[in-house]
């Protein structure tokens, strides 16, 4: 590479590691200083309540344990201030009993449940007056074994206050994070469709789009933020199973973005990973759904199977720089995140690289993308346009010498022959070529009359050429469209040439224009000998092959042939609806 083209690439990575810089700084800051929780047991005396009973039995089913706290309801200042017992599970189920009655129960019965675990959530419960001085006990049994030595914290204290000291300053960086990943996918997904760019961009922005909403939602599903204003509805179980799906999800379109990513495009091995990884989570997903399996246990080693599956996806051809900045950034971001959620006490609003990383990978590349796919679109366009009018300016000129070179032959033959009728040719050929120079060099559409004079005045040579062997008869009642110049003459030329030229009987022409549903029609009729409209490929009648092109690309008309040898022949040129006004 050279030193100019590695300065630009360098230049064009700056803002993207600029960001990051900013966005690592800004996650090692919330993490480090994470709000309210530190100092708030200062300003509330009822903040944490300590059980007054705690045991611990063990059990034969779930993670092999069950904790009850016991609790006396006795502040009334609590039941005053509209304050709530509270506290955080993560896959635990929970048992609440007042006064050795039964309050509430989410242990799974088994006969409806989809798995055991009952999700993340905020067990609930209320201070009112008729509980004071009674004996509240919560049974805690963990589902999982990860999960098996969490000691939750209870909060007395307010909702309102619960979030707005405590889970607005902890969780308030991620909710901004997967707010933004979420609705920027939603955005750049069908603005990527709605573009004119080509299939492959458009493919590498949806996916990228949908990348994000998957990692956007898959960390909003364990904020204990959102959890708790959704704790009315009771949706905790099904938002747990809709985040894992999407994580599940995200690693799938993951691998089929770096496999787009390919200076070639996917290969055979990058597809087979993609379809083995999405086989792989459709399958763990009708275990789940049939109860085969449970979902949380795989997570994490199919986290290291999609891992795997991305660098395996990579042999075959040397990795470009494109796939190795989707690659070695995500593996890094990931591990960061795994570390960080090994800790003691850590949880997942405590793990924001990899969401970080995916959100600045949508700003830098999803609309580095559709820049660049919008640019070469423009340049495929402005490229096509001139190719189009070269192609057009070649026809131009093919047709320009045909008709001249005809006409200065036969004047040079009549010079000998019959002077006189030589100098009338050069007289009416003169005024021809000074009346359309200008529709012979034009390259928009020009008015059917004007065409229809040129017609004219080429005929006129042509009929004092051929003496009383050509007959013309005009029929154009409808000219109120334009069509592309050197469009009539040359298929009245080819009549000409083909259907009068060359035999002893006159011939005669019939030039018509009239206005069909939906395009304005002329057509050129002969009494020829006819042909065979196949012949057209090849190097005969080139003057009408011509402009069927130009008729194409100039206004999306077309000109058919019908013709069969001993009938005459008949060209209709249609000129769409839309370019009928003059």
């Amino acid at each position: 590479m050279k030193k100019t083209d590695f300065r630009k690439h360098a230049a064009a990575d700056l803002p993207a590691v600029f960001l990051l810089l900013l966005i690592l700084l800004l996650v090692v800051m919330v993490h480090r200083f994470q709000g309210a929780k530190i100092y708030a047991a200062a300003v509330d005396p009822f903040f944490l309540m300590q059980p007054e009973v705690c045991t611990t039995e063990a059990i034969d089913d779930f993670a092999g344990v069950q904790r009850s706290y016991t609790f006396t309801i006795q502040h009334e200042e609590a039941v005053q201030r509209g304050a709530s017992l509270y506290a955080w599970l993560h896959h635990t189920c929970a048992t609440v009993l007042l006064d050795g009655e039964l309050y509430y129960d989410n242990l799974p019965d088994g006969s409806t449940q989809v798995g055991r675990t009952p999700g993340n959530y905020w067990l609930t419960v209320p201070f009112r007056e008729e509980y004071l001085g009674k004996s509240l006990t919560i049974t805690l049994t963990p589902v999982y074994s990860n999960v098996r030595d969490e000691e939750p914290q209870f909060f007395q204290i307010s909702r309102d206050s619960l979030l707005s000291m405590i889970l607005l300053p902890q969780d308030l960086t991620q909710l901004l994070l997967a707010a933004i990943a979420v609705t920027a996918g939603l955005f750049m997904i069908p603005l990527a469709l709605a573009l004119p760019i080509g299939g492959e961009d458009k493919r590498k922005i949806v996916y990228l789009g949908a990348v994000n909403i998957c990692a956007g939602v898959w960390k909003l599903s364990s904020l204990q933020l959102l959890l708790l204003l959704l704790d009315r509805y009771g949706w905790q179980r099904q938002i747990w199973f809709l985040g894992s799906a999407c994580y599940l999800l995200m690693l799938v379109l993951s691998l089929r973005l770096l496999g787009l990513l390919r200076t070639g495009g996917e290969n055979r091995i990058s597809r087979l990973c993609f379809y083995l990884g999405a086989g792989t989570a459709a399958l763990l997903v009708l275990l789940q759904l049939a109860g085969a399996a449970e979902l949380h246990d795989v997570l994490v080693g199919y986290g290291f199977f999609m891992a795997v599956l991305h660098l395996v996806s990579l042999l075959g051809e040397k990795p470009n720089r494109q796939e190795l900045l989707w690659l070695l950034p995500t593996f890094l971001a990931l591990g960061l995140d795994l570390l960080i959620l090994l800790q003691p006490s850590s949880s997942i609003r405590n793990v924001p690289f990899f969401l970080s990383w995916i959100l600045l990978n949508l700003f830098i590349r999803g609309f580095g993308l559709i820049r660049t796919a919008i640019r070469r679109e423009q340049l495929l366009r402005l490229r096509e346009e001139e190719l189009r009018e070269a192609k057009v300016r070649v026809m131009i000129n093919q047709i320009q010498p045909h008709f001249i070179y005809n006409t200065l032959v036969s004047v040079y033959v009549l010079c000998e022959d019959d002077p006189r009728r030589a100098m009338e040719v050069v007289k009416n050929f003169t005024a021809f070529l000074q009346a359309n120079f200008t529709a012979i060099t034009a390259q928009e559409l020009i008015a059917f009359p004007e065409e229809l004079e040129n017609t004219r005045a080429y005929l006129g040579v042509e009929q004092v050429l051929l003496e009383d062997r050509l007959q013309v008869a005009y029929d154009t009642p409808f000219t109120a469209f334009r069509l592309p110049p050197m469009t009539l003459q040359p298929v009245v030329e080819n009549a000409v040439r083909y259907g009068v030229k060359g035999r002893k009987e006159p011939g005669r022409i019939t030039i018509r224009s009239f206005s069909a549903e939906d395009a304005a029609v002329v057509t050129v009729e002969d009494d020829g000998p006819g042909f065979d409209p196949d012949t057209l490929d090849g190097s005969g009648h080139v003057g009408l092959q011509n402009v069927r092109e130009r008729l194409r690309m100039m206004c999306g008309g077309t000109l058919d042939i019908r013709s069969a040898p001993g009938l005459g022949t008949i060209v209709s040129i249609r000129i769409p609806n839309g370019r009928e006004q003059t």
